[in-house]
């Protein structure tokens, strides 16, 4: 069985270099609002080892006309437990998280390959697509817990 909990911070980076910066340095892991002390980290947990990660972050967006935002960003699975629905956990954990401290709206920059996904969870392409430098095409994706 797969444990979703929250993490710290640190314990994020291993899983964010390995798969989503797989050819960056280490110190390109670590973003803005880790350690705001609103951010939180959740992993997914299998035999004590963390297989799964999703980080939130208090943040608007200017794109968006939404009271209480809130980011997903650093969502990431090692590829030998993809498919198993431990990114709608984390998500749902998410989700929960934020509705609990008043949030309104949750948004995340997703990479193209990866918005059927997001739609599966609920989310809407919100705009164009864009270009993130070093990582790849990415559309923004919203989706309003309460109005």
């Amino acid at each position: 069985m797969t444990l979703i909990k929250q993490i710290n911070t640190q314990e994020t980076y291993p899983l964010r270099q390995e798969i989503l910066r797989p050819h960056h340095p280490p110190e390109q892991c670590r973003f803005a609002g880790d350690f705001d002390e609103t951010t939180v980290h959740f992993g997914a947990l299998s035999n004590g080892r963390i297989v799964g990660i999703l980080s939130v972050y208090r943040a608007s967006n200017e794109c968006l006309d939404a009271a209480e935002s809130w980011q997903l960003r650093a969502m990431a699975t090692s590829k030998s437990h993809r498919g198993k629905g431990l990114g709608l956990r984390l998500i749902a954990a998410a989700e929960s998280h934020v509705s609990a401290q008043g949030g309104t709206c949750l948004w995340a920059n997703a990479r193209l390959h990866a918005l059927g996904f997001y739609e599966k969870a609920g989310y809407v392409a919100h705009g164009k697509r864009f270009e993130i430098a070093g990582v790849g095409p990415h559309v923004l994706v919203v989706k309003m817990l309460r109005d």
